[in-house]
C-alpha cells in the first residue's frame, strides 16, 4: 500500500512541505531535498547558524528530521530578534511544496491560496547545488585560516536568543550548515552510514561530569554529548582552552569564543549521545 509521507519545515511566515510516497523514495534523496531547502534558508537569511526543533522542544539535525520523519520542524536563528518562528502547525503565507520522486522533484510555490510558480528539478541538479554550497564553505574557511587574527578580532555581543511563544529559549548556537577547523574535515554528510546514530545514548549532566579528565574528556554543546578525548590535541585554541569545558555543558563557553563555527559538524564523529533532563 502506498502511503503519502509529509514533513513540514517552518521559519517565520514560510513553510516548506515535503511530500512523497513512503515506499518509493530513498532516504538519501529526502536528505538531499531537506539540505537543499535548509541551504536556501541560510542564504536568504545570510546566516550559517540555524536551530531545528519540534513542538516538544527536542532539537534535531537535518538527517534526524528525515530519519525520525518529524512532521513539524521549527527553524530559528540564534541571537536574531527579527526572525520569529512560532511553534504552531498553522498554514504559512508563503508555502513551497516539494513533490519528491527518486529522480526528480516538483516544486510548487504558493502565496496564500494562489499558486505562483511550478518548477521541476532533476535530483542531480539539487545534488550539484548542495555540493556548490559545501564548496563555498570551503572557500570561506580557507579565508578564515589565512587571516585568523582578523576574524578573531571581531567582537560578538552575546544577546538572549529569540524565544518561541510560551516555550523555552532556543539554544545559543545552531546546527547547520557545516564548518570545521581543517579543510580535510569538510565533507558531504551521508545518511547511508547510520551505524553511529544507532549507538548514540542519553546521558544526564551528572554522568557527563564524571568524564572531566584528559584521559576521558566529555563535553556538551547544544544538548549533544561528545567524547573529545582524542580531539584535545587538535583544538586550534590549544588543549587548555577546551579543557575548561570538559565534564560540563559548554554551550555558552563555545558561543563566547566561536559564535560563527558549527560545533556539531566539527565534532560529529565524536558524538556519543544526547543530554537529557537538561534545564
Amino acid at each position: 500500500m502506498n502511503n503519502k509521507e509529509v514533513i513540514n519545515l517552518y521559519i517565520e511566515d514560510r513553510q516548506d512541505i515535503l511530500e512523497w510516497i513512503g515506499d518509493e523514495v530513498e532516504i538519501d534523496v529526502l536528505d538531499e531535498v531537506v539540505t537543499f531547502i535548509i541551504n536556501d534558508i541560510k542564504q536568504k537569511y545570510q546566516t550559517d547558524l540555524l536551530t531545528l526543533r519540534d513542538q516538544e522542544n527536542q532539537y534535531y539535525d537535518i538527517d534526524q528530521i528525515i530519519e525520525f520523519k518529524r512532521p513539524h520542524t521549527y527553524i530559528t536563528i540564534p541571537q536574531r530578534y527579527d526572525v520569529k518562528t512560532l511553534a504552531k502547525n498553522e498554514i504559512r503565507l508563503n508555502r513551497n511544496i516539494y513533490i519528491i520522486k527518486n529522480e526528480s522533484v516538483l516544486l510548487e510555490k504558493y502565496k496564500g491560496a494562489r499558486k505562483v510558480e511550478s518548477v521541476e528539478y532533476q535530483l542531480i541538479a539539487i545534488k550539484k547545488a548542495n555540493q556548490k554550497y559545501v564548496d563555498t564553505l570551503k572557500g570561506i574557511f580557507d579565508d578564515l585560516v589565512i587571516q585568523p587574527k582578523k576574524r578573531n578580532s571581531i567582537k560578538n555581543d552575546i544577546q538572549n536568543p529569540v524565544q518561541f511563544q510560551n516555550e523555552p529559549e532556543s539554544p545559543k548556537f545552531g546546527q547547520s550548515p557545516k564548518e570545521c577547523v581543517s579543510p580535510g574535515w569538510i565533507q558531504r554528510k551521508s545518511l547511508n552510514d547510520s551505524n553511529k546514530k544507532n549507538d548514540l545514548k542519553q546521558f544526564t549532566i551528572d554522568e557527563v561530569a564524571k568524564h572531566n579528565s584528559i584521559n576521558s574528556a566529555w563535553i556538551v554543546i547544544n544538548s549533544k554529548v561528545y567524547d573529545v578525548t582524542k580531539y584535545l590535541n587538535k583544538h586550534p585554541g590549544g588543549q587548555d582552552e577546551i579543557i575548561k569545558g570538559i565534564g560540563t555543558d559548554a554551550t555558552a563557553l563555545f558561543m563566547q569564543n566561536h559564535p560563527w563555527v558549527n560545533a556539531h559538524y566539527l565534532l560529529e564523529h565524536f558524538q556519543v549521545g544526547f543530554l537529557i533532563n537538561h534545564k
